[in-house]
């Protein structure tokens, strides 16, 4: 496309696993197919510049050793990777993850003329933001309220969740009598993801948390001989959705997060989900779960659990809304309008 040859897409945090990334890769391999040569940049640990063919062999990846490793992620930037990107000479770039030092640091060696892109990635704030063409988003709320004047100029995009249905299964809310679980989370044992504020339901109902980290162990030892508490631990993506599969209502309390894929895992399983309006502004459509405050939260459980013809026609509306809006078609589009956008910037 005229205006649009190159365009890179830098993951911000160094790392050489890239399990997470396959969203943004299948962005990249979509823009390929469309004529533009997208390439995947990023730090990592390693002592040398690294190249691999990604996803199947379809998307270019340079992974390019940091010049801080031992820094915290935020600050960690690379003059190997300044070259890298100097010498593609990308039309645009899109950096994945905001406030990460290694956004302006690249930026500073490419012309004045490189569109950028900003895809939200946990934070919103970034140096880049007031010369940003556009910003790719989990939400549209979100992107209203963080990035006013883009949204307002339609260069706002919601990036969808890369989500595997085959693999996820039909997503079929179960029925009351065959559940093995009545709330089900998924996340990281930490403070801001709050699985706290899940143990007072076990009081009544059979709570399940897969996740690992820092906080299951004392949990564990507080909770030990709770029969209505089950802490399994990280598990494979095939078990953990089998889990879901048999649960009824997702609950994330979490006080820090996006649209954490987790959730969007959990619809598609035919669960509704409750979250906190607090954390999680959008991306939950009311027809398949609640946002509710801290308070509430409580309310919005008993609610739903107690109501289950409400529950299953939630989660049905929740594995369709997954269908709709998330998965490889969704992002396939996305990529559509993010080439327009970056060619009439």
């Amino acid at each position: 496309m005229p205006g649009l040859e190159r365009v890179a897409i830098l993951m911000s945090h160094a790392s050489r696993a890239m399990g997470g990334a396959t969203r943004d890769m299948i962005l990249a391999r979509a823009m390929r197919a469309r004529g533009i040569d997208a390439r995947m940049f990023r730090m990592h640990p390693g002592p040398q510049t690294e190249r691999e063919m990604l996803l199947d062999g379809s998307v270019p990846g340079v992974f390019c050793t940091a010049d801080n490793p031992d820094d915290i992620p935020h600050r960690q930037t690379s003059a190997t990777l300044r070259a890298e990107m100097a010498a593609f000479a990308p039309d645009a770039v899109l950096y994945k993850g905001l406030g990460y030092a290694v956004n302006a640091d690249v930026q500073a060696v490419l012309p004045a003329s490189t569109r950028i892109g900003l895809v939200i990635g946990g934070g919103v704030k970034d140096p880049l933001v007031p010369r940003a063409a556009l910003v790719l988003g989990e939400y549209n709320e979100q992107m209203q309220q963080h990035f006013p004047e883009l949204f307002k100029a339609k260069r706002g995009l919601v990036l969808p969740k890369y989500i595997d249905l085959e693999a996820i299964g039909p997503g079929r809310p179960v029925p009351k009598a065959e559940a093995l679980h009545d709330i089900v989370n998924v996340g990281a044992f930490d403070k801001r993801k709050n699985q706290a504020a899940l143990l007072p339901f076990t009081d009544r109902h059979r709570v399940l948390c897969i996740g690992a980290g820092p906080l299951l162990p004392p949990i564990k030892r507080e909770h030990a001989g709770n029969p209505r508490l089950s802490l399994p631990g990280r598990l494979p993506h095939p078990q953990v959705f089998a889990l879901l599969r048999q649960a009824r209502i997702m609950v994330h309390p979490s006080t820090m997060d996006g649209l954490p894929r987790a959730t969007v895992e959990g619809m598609a399983c035919g669960l509704p989900v409750i979250a906190l309006h607090e954390t999680v502004t959008g991306g939950i459509p009311p027809a398949a779960g609640m946002l509710v405050s801290e308070a509430g939260l409580p309310h919005a459980v008993e609610l739903l659990l107690a109501d289950d013809a409400l529950r299953l026609r939630m989660g049905r509306a929740a594995r369709r809304h997954v269908q709709r809006n998330h998965g490889t078609k969704a992002i396939e589009a996305c990529a559509d309008e993010v080439i327009r956008l970056l060619s009439e910037a």
